[in-house]
């Protein structure tokens, strides 16, 4: 299903991204090397070093942002929570935020309710990526 995606965005950004594929019926121990546990696997290397890795389909429209991303020499951003994904969590964690208030400020429970609400939307949150920006700079990890 994505196969086809991937080989126009391969010829797309000819000479910008290379796109290597595997089959994995014949390379399974360069699977198990490479620890790919589900297909389609996306694995994104620069300088010799894994960038990024997707699992599972994506959308086109995903794909072609990651290759522009790539040939624009940027870094590619981890592929974000699905709605549904999102949802639960923040309704998970305003529930236990909720029984925490209720049972007189329990504070594990506020604070656990917090975390678990603030994990549907950290990835979005422009103040979290300066914080482990600075944090990464500081670590010599950037």
């Amino acid at each position: 299903m994505v196969k086809p995606i991937l080989e126009k965005l391969a010829l797309e950004y000819n000479g910008r991204v290379d796109l290597w594929q595997i089959n994995a019926d014949d390379n399974q121990d360069l699977l198990r090397e490479l620890k790919v546990y589900g297909i389609p696997t996306l694995i994104v290397y620069r300088d010799g070093k894994e960038t990024l890795r997707q699992v599972g389909a994506k959308p086109a429209g995903i794909l072609q942002l990651l290759f522009e991303t790539l040939a624009s020499g940027g870094e590619p951003a981890p592929a974000g929570l699905s709605s549904m994904d999102r949802f639960i969590r923040m309704g998970a964690g305003t529930a236990i935020v909720l029984i925490g208030w209720l049972t007189q400020a329990n504070w594990f429970l506020l604070l656990l309710g917090g975390m678990l609400m603030f994990s549907a939307i950290y990835d979005r949150c422009p103040i979290w990526h300066a914080l482990i920006s600075q944090v990464k700079k500081l670590s010599g990890q950037a």
